[in-house]
């Protein structure tokens, strides 16, 4: 990840910050089920004379990660690390800073995709190993039905109406980094009796093992089925293989769509147990018939995926069932809707979409989604339930601002909000956020695979009926009078009550108390008074005050389970009763409810030990909703009876942050009110140290939050220079990482550039000209597999003279040359040709364009199914076939085009197709009616499936 990333610090004398060169780059993950743990392990060096007083370390995780250790080398010291309150970790850090010892104190900045490490007191000709361990939830891959492993690379720049470009997000400009090593790791033990079919990357060529993991010993024979291994290597002098995107993996293993429970014992705190629960659901409820608005971004940076969203757009029109509501709305710096108010799906209304869709261009400048949302919500319509589908490639500053309006409209189950991120580029704290807070569900996709699955898979999911009562329950093997617990009780709310607490507003109970009146009257002269110390902390005289709230006896996060739907990955953690350890779990139980009947679904828990993963896990996803101000905090009651939302703002975030820090400090993991601090020995302060006390020192950097300053390009005016020049360098010209709108325009110009080879002391160190390879499939393990290279990408940006390189970053623009597409028509192609003839009812017309595309003879055809009309007993007519009998036969072979020629693209036509068995299966009835050979037809729909 390119911005934000590696070490800074600023050169005495000047503004512009320095980076400290990386010289090794080492990543070990291990997948267990869907959750990863992963180490990170990055050395830098100190190049000058100079003791650097402080550098500012960036790195990026993905949100929802929790970082679980860190552990910084400088030198021969080693910095001991312990996760503490976030005033506390800082204050420990400026002390030792002070008394001129090494410290570190890591903190999350306020998005939750990047962290900080501000790292103090580093020595001359210094060496900094900083090792983070993370833990994650992987997702499900849609597009290919695996779990989606990811190691972050690249940054970009946030997007903000009222910030300006600051240099010191870009690390893409800074300092070259000196490579000398790079190797990330990725060990998949999948649980017994899986098998895993495939392990791919569709971001770098990897060398693959099947049967083994990375620590099994070369000699060993074992062929261990679930179990596997991928890595990437890079020795000096190969700068074939650098991390200039995100490092992805993909597994493909036998029971992934199994709902699963995993028990885990905690290895220090006694009685400590959790649950996690992968939720798979397999269920068929009758498509609901919403409203549904596909929300897109026309940011300049969307130029290069336009071609592949109007495909995918296209198979979501198509897609929609007959009695439901649509629009598009389009956003950028501004945003319009297709129609003022969403249509009802019929011939016409798709007619326009199409239309419309073919207009689509990226020529909407930068990315105000939050106005976009807003107005879709604003513009609903009220007699139907509504699914928002986004989708974009960048970010938005304020986020925050717009999780809050999602989650409060998703509130009452009328409204989901499903996202979608494209590229390396785009937030995940975003996309994430969005989801959650709207009871949907995400997707990524990088830049170099298809939307189409996805769009289909978040159209399956918004088509799906609202369920939102499920409840979930542990049942024990034990012989009890209560043979299982709710997880989650969430007490009825009378209507009286509710009225009340509108009436009583917020603030209704202060923050502190008043005392009962007593009968001696307080003296307002007392000799024996002593004003308070005025450095005693504020917050710590209140703390004193705060209302007792007494947790649940188990804590399950997410507190409310978010709609399930079929074939979407959902993990629910469960932070166990300590008083429940004599009682074994057996299973757990989910139920819900629905207008078509009950849903239940039994999950046997299999325990896998001792371990710290899963705890950390779900204590972080129950500090991200504790953060978000909801989670078990907003059902709770103090000893009075009085409810957490009737109290006092300040008391309400008093109560919130102090049960992040106890989730934090007892499972040691980081947080918006938790950091880790790492601390030298103060026996260490030798004379080494007390000799650095007069060596010459480079100035600190000063501690803002990066994300405080977005990189919005454009408001640069015309005539003002940048903040500085890309040095002349021979090559192509890349400016990578300036994305998310802005005055990219409609070419999205900047972020098409080829790369003048530089890099920073980031997660990568230079940026290859070759697209990646495509995915690999293995079949075996005792081979190293490469995919083959591609051509090298195309060159949007001719450098005409060696002057160029000079020119003023947001000048390039007017050197580009645009790539001439060479097209040929392929069979994912042809498939989409022929899901655009498909009528808006689902049938498709007898017509010569049609056989083109199935690449079948009119004759041919003609007289296989007269052969097959005579096997049945009926004899054809001279205009066979003619009128509603030729537009079945029409449709039934389409279908047949669909299954055998693009069966491994059924993800993306099944919804089509299942529009178009509807038809038919209603067209037939009416046609019997009516005295037509339907029951002729019907008869012999599976050879009419086999002609094509």
């Amino acid at each position: 990840m390119t911005s934000y990333c590696g070490c800074i610090w600023n050169e005495p004398g000047t503004w512009k910050p320095q980076y400290l060169p990386q010289v090794s780059l080492k990543a070990h993950a291990t997948i267990l089920s869907s959750a990863a743990r992963t180490t990170l392990t990055q050395t830098f060096v100190n190049p000058s004379n100079r003791v650097i007083e402080e550098i500012s370390y960036h790195f990026p995780l993905y949100d929802g990660v929790s970082v679980v250790g860190f552990e910084c080398k400088v030198g021969s010291r080693l910095l001991h690390s312990k996760v503490k309150t976030k005033s506390q970790a800082n204050t420990d850090y400026q002390n030792a800073v002070a008394q001129h010892r090494t410290a570190a104190v890591m903190d999350h900045t306020s998005m939750n995709d990047v962290l900080v490490i501000r790292l103090g007191n580093v020595p001359a000709r210094g060496k900094i190993t900083v090792d983070i361990t993370f833990v994650g939830e992987l997702k499900q891959d849609s597009q290919t039905g695996g779990i989606r492993y990811t190691l972050p690379s690249t940054i970009a720049p946030r997007y903000g109406a009222s910030y300006s470009f600051s240099q010191t997000q870009l690390s893409s400009f800074g300092l070259p980094a000196k490579l000398q090593g790079m190797s990330v790791t990725v060990d998949v033990k999948m649980g017994e009796g899986l098998v895993i079919r495939e392990l791919e990357s569709p971001s770098h060529r990897v060398k693959v093992s099947l049967g083994r993991v990375s620590s099994t010993p070369a000699t060993s024979a074992t062929f261990e089925p679930s179990q596997a291994s991928a890595s990437v290597i890079h020795q000096q002098n190969n700068p074939s293989v650098v991390l200039e995107q995100d490092f992805v993996v993909l597994i493909k293993a036998d029971g992934l769509d199994k709902p699963c429970a995993l028990l885990e014992r905690h290895p220090t705190i006694p009685n400590q147990r959790a649950l996690m629960a992968t939720l798979v659901p397999k269920f068929s409820l009758r498509p609901a018939s919403p409203e549904v608005v596909f929300v897109i971004d026309r940011s300049g940076s969307m130029a290069h995926k336009i071609p592949t969203l109007r495909s995918a757009l296209q198979v979501f029109l198509k897609s929609l069932p007959v009695d439901a509501c649509f629009n598009i709305c389009s956003f950028g710096t501004s945003h319009s809707f297709m129609w003022e108010t969403s249509q009802v799906y019929d011939a016409f209304s798709l007619q326009q979409a199409l239309e419309f869709v073919g207009t689509i261009e990226a020529n909407m400048g930068g990315t105000e989604m939050e106005q976009a949302v807003v107005a879709t919500v604003h513009n609903r319509l009220h007699f139907k339930d509504l699914d928002v589908l986004i989708l974009t490639d960048g970010q938005i500053y304020d986020q925050e601002k717009l999780f809050d309006f999602v989650r409060e409209r998703a509130a009452d189950n009328t409204a989901r909000f499903f996202s979608l991120g494209i590229g390396e580029a785009a937030s995940h704290s975003l996309i994430e956020g969005i989801a959650r807070a709207g009871n949907g569900f995400c997707q990524s996709v990088t830049e170099y695979e298809e939307l189409d699955r996805k769009v289909v898979r978040m159209l399956k999911g918004a088509l799906t009926p609202h369920v939102n009562d499920y409840k979930l329950e542990v049942e024990y093997d034990t012989e009890t009078e209560q043979e299982f617990d709710f997880v989650s009780e969430t007490e009825d709310i009378t209507e009286s009550e509710t009225e009340a607490e509108e009436k009583e507003g917020d603030g209704d109970i202060p923050m502190e108390e008043m005392p009962r009146s007593s009968s001696q009257p307080i003296p307002l002269y007392d000799e024996n008074f002593k004003e308070p110390d005025a450095e005693v902390d504020a917050k710590d005289r209140a703390s004193e005050k705060l209302p007792t709230l007494a947790p649940p006896r188990a804590i399950q996060a997410p507190y409310n389970i978010p709609p399930l739907y079929p074939f979407i990955r959902t993990n629910v953690f469960l932070l166990m009763d300590p008083y429940s350890v004599e009682k074994a779990p057996k299973s757990l139980r989910l139920s819900a409810t629905s207008n078509q009947g009950p849903l239940e679904l039994r999950i046997p828990i299999c325990d896998i030990g001792t371990g710290e993963t899963i705890h950390q896990l779900a204590s972080r996803k129950a500090v991200i909703e504790l953060e978000e101000g909801h989670g078990w905090l907003s059902q709770a009651k103090d000893e009075n009876g009085n409810k957490f939302k009737q109290f006092h703002t300040e008391t309400k975030r008093q109560l919130t942050e102090l049960e992040c820090q106890n989730l934090g400090i007892k499972f040691q993991m980081t947080g918006k009110y938790c950091s880790f601090v790492a601390l030298e020995e103060s026996s260490s302060s030798s004379s080494e140290q007390r000799g650095q006390e007069h060596t010459p020192k480079h100035h600190a950097v000063e501690y803002v939050s990066p994300i405080a300053e977005s990189a919005r390009f454009s408001n640069f005016p015309a005539h003002a220079s940048p903040p500085y020049v890309i040095p002349a360098r021979t090559g192509g010209v890349h400016v990578r990482g300036l994305r998310g709108g802005g005055v990219r325009g409609s070419q999205g110009a900047l972020r098409q550039m080829q790369a003048v080879s530089m890099s920073s002391g980031t997660l990568h160190a230079s940026h290859s000209t070759q697209a990646p390879s495509p995915p690999m499939v293995l079949e075996d393990s005792s081979s190293l597999y490469f995919a083959a290279e591609l051509p090298e990408a195309p060159r949007f940006c001719d450098v005409r003279q060696a002057q160029t390189a000079t020119r003023p970053f947001y000048q390039m623009a007017a050197v580009l040359v645009p790539p001439t597409p060479t097209l040929t028509r392929t069979p994912q192609m042809r498939m989409h040709e022929l899901i655009q003839l498909q009528t808006y009812e689902g049938s498709w017309m007898w017509s010569t364009e049609l056989f083109e595309l199935l690449g079948c003879d009119v004759n041919a055809t003609i007289n296989q199914l007269a052969t097959l009309y005579n096997s049945a007993g009926r004899k054809i007519e001279n205009e066979f076939p003619h009128g509603d009998e030729a537009t079945v036969l029409a449709t039934l072979l389409a279908m047949g085009s669909l299954r055998k020629k693009h069966s491994a693209s059924r993800a993306v036509w099944e919804l089509v197709h299942a529009k178009a068995s509807e038809w038919v299966r209603l067209e037939l009835k009416n046609m019997q009616s009516q005295g037509s050979p339907a029951a002729i037809i019907a008869s012999i729909q599976k050879e009419i499936f086999d002609m094509v």
